[in-house]
């Protein structure tokens, strides 16, 4: 006997609950990952002169953050489907609070990395994709996309650097670590008395499957032997490697291009704002023509924009372009987590995307490490360009061949 994976009856509305969970899910996704990389750059240069060290030992707190992320996210995509999104929301919470309350205090540097590593990372495993994404896949059966859109919308994340800023230069770095550690108590820890696991019936139904044997979600291994999963994967880790490189690079990129440095860093504020947008608007596209075929639209788009950057463009071109790319690659991610939802099913959707970022980390360490040693071996961004144009190609083959797969199926032993 088969069961086909439960990604929602499309066709029957949404709970009315439904807009409260997404709501909590924007706060848990605002709150933690806007705390967390909306504060290193305000951050950088009066933690290096607390605890004595370099500017670049420092900023090694942000990729001990997205490694020990990558390691912990499998456990937590795990954890959602055996313990309740409350119970996780009081872990994340309480984590972020713990990790600001150390750096409030310590003046040792293997302290501050140990919070960015064992605290940080975990909270951010919880609360930067798996709670929130499972959240809205479990509520919303319709318009699920717009929802994730809206989810991801970084409205803290932006706010962040000048709240950051404008509190340490009134109240000092202490005041500033407390501050940052009250906010998960005061905003999560009250919003997780509101979260309901799933909508009425839904947790009925689970639970009767379990009691009977009867398989409702993929284990891991079987999740990773299914080609739909990694060409998935493959092509998300590619827009989000691209994002993550431009965001380091851009202003380089447009100096070595011939752009005064305070235009050059107009262009990085356009890619952020814009990319709010492209958040909504590839949530709308991918409940209308599917995931993966919105992950094949983005990939093929920004293949041809980031070659648009060998084309010698003006400033109000390349602000042009520079938009577009954050638009789509902002729109990545509703467009895989409408992927993963229809493929896989809502049960095993919190380990599919637990499994996503420990996937794709080696890619987004060519993103971060790979750029640099380019244009350092050959003196300019072409190859840099011609790299992204070619991954983004390769991606939307994978996106479309994804499209073409069929739904997974459980299969009872």
């Amino acid at each position: 006997m088969a069961l086909v994976a439960d990604a929602g009856d499309s066709s029957q509305p949404n709970d009315p609950k439904a807009i409260r969970m997404a709501f909590i899910a924007f706060l848990i996704f605002n709150v933690i990952v806007g705390s967390i990389f909306g504060s290193p750059g305000v951050l950088l240069k009066p933690m290096a002169e607390r605890l004595g060290a370099s500017i670049e030992m420092v900023s090694a707190g942000s990729l001990a953050v997205i490694v020990s992320s990558a390691v912990f996210a499998p456990i937590a995509g795990a954890l959602a489907t055996k313990v309740s999104l409350r119970t996780l929301l009081v872990m994340a919470s309480l984590l972020l609070s713990s990790a600001w309350l150390v750096l409030s205090v310590t003046h040792s540097y293997m302290a501050y990395l140990g919070a960015y590593l064992l605290l940080l990372g975990p909270a951010m495993a919880i609360g930067s994709s798996v709670l929130p994404l499972t959240l809205v896949a479990r509520w919303f059966s319709q318009h699920r996309g717009i929802a994730i859109g809206v989810v991801h919308l970084p409205i803290i994340v932006a706010a962040m650097p000048l709240a950051a800023a404008w509190t340490i230069g009134l109240f000092g770095l202490q005041s500033t670590f407390l501050a940052l550690a009250a906010l998960p108590l005061v905003v999560l820890l009250p919003a997780s008395l509101f979260i309901i696991d799933r909508p009425p019936g839904q947790q009925e139904q689970v639970d009767a499957m379990i009691a009977s044997g009867t398989k409702h979600a993929l284990t891991i291994p079987q999740l990773l032997a299914q080609p739909a999963f990694w060409a998935l994967c493959l092509a998300v880790g590619v827009a989000n490697t691209s994002s993550t490189a431009l965001g380091v690079h851009l202003v380089s990129m447009a100096e070595s291009w011939g752009v005064e440095h305070m235009h050059a860093a107009g262009l990085a504020s356009i890619m952020s704002l814009v990319g709010m947008v492209g958040s909504v608007l590839f949530g709308f596209v991918a409940d209308r023509i599917g995931g993966a075929l919105s992950l094949m639209v983005i990939a093929l788009g920004e293949a041809i924009l980031w070659g648009l950057f060998l084309a010698g463009l003006p400033y109000a071109g390349l602000a042009a372009v520079v938009g577009l790319i954050g638009m789509m690659g902002a729109g990545a991610v509703p467009a895989m987590s409408k992927a993963f939802g229809d493929f896989f099913g809502r049960e095993t959707f919190s380990r599919a995307i637990g499994l996503l970022v420990p996937v794709t980390l080696p890619l987004m360490f060519v993103g971060m490490i790979g750029p640099g040693r380019v244009v350092r071996l050959t003196g300019s961004y072409t190859g840099v360009v011609m790299g992204a144009v070619a991954a983004f190609s390769m991606a939307a083959l994978l996106a479309f061949a994804a499209s073409r797969m069929k739904r997974v199926v459980l299969t009872e032993s």
